[in-house]
């Protein structure tokens, strides 16, 4: 099945495969910084969607309220600030609504979690 780094690789790119078939461009994938890492930044329609992938096993799959367990509060203000330093490079997309979004990959399914106010509908961060 591939290392962790191989299954994670493709697991984003499963992810993106399905947002840019709803329309979305992929500005960045794993941009890093200082704070970290920003597994996909994508653009549509005067949005910016922030994804983190995570890429789970059945075994490993421990949610109690959903996919939003896989992501913490810590990095979610890391994420938060990678952004930052990422839209001081790139001000010319400082006018969109931002986003972020969980996918949480498990097997041949993909769950998704919306943490985001601009978010249309949060279970479908690819929503109009």
């Amino acid at each position: 099945m591939g290392s962790a780094a191989e299954r994670g690789l493709a697991a984003e790119q499963r992810v993106a495969a399905v947002l840019m078939a709803q329309g979305w461009e992929v500005l960045e994938h794993r941009w890093r910084c200082r704070h970290g890492e920003m597994d996909l930044l994508l653009h549509r329609q005067e949005r910016l969607l922030i994804v983190e992938v995570k890429c789970r096993n059945g075994a490993g799959l421990a949610f109690v309220d959903g996919p939003g367990n896989c992501l913490g509060w810590r990095q979610q203000q890391r994420l938060h600030r990678a952004f930052g330093l990422w839209l001081q490079a790139a001000p010319r997309w400082s006018h969109c609504e931002v986003a972020l979004a969980l996918a949480v990959v498990v097997g041949d399914r993909i769950l998704w979690t919306g943490m985001g106010d601009a978010m249309d509908h949060p279970s479908q961060p690819w929503g109009p």
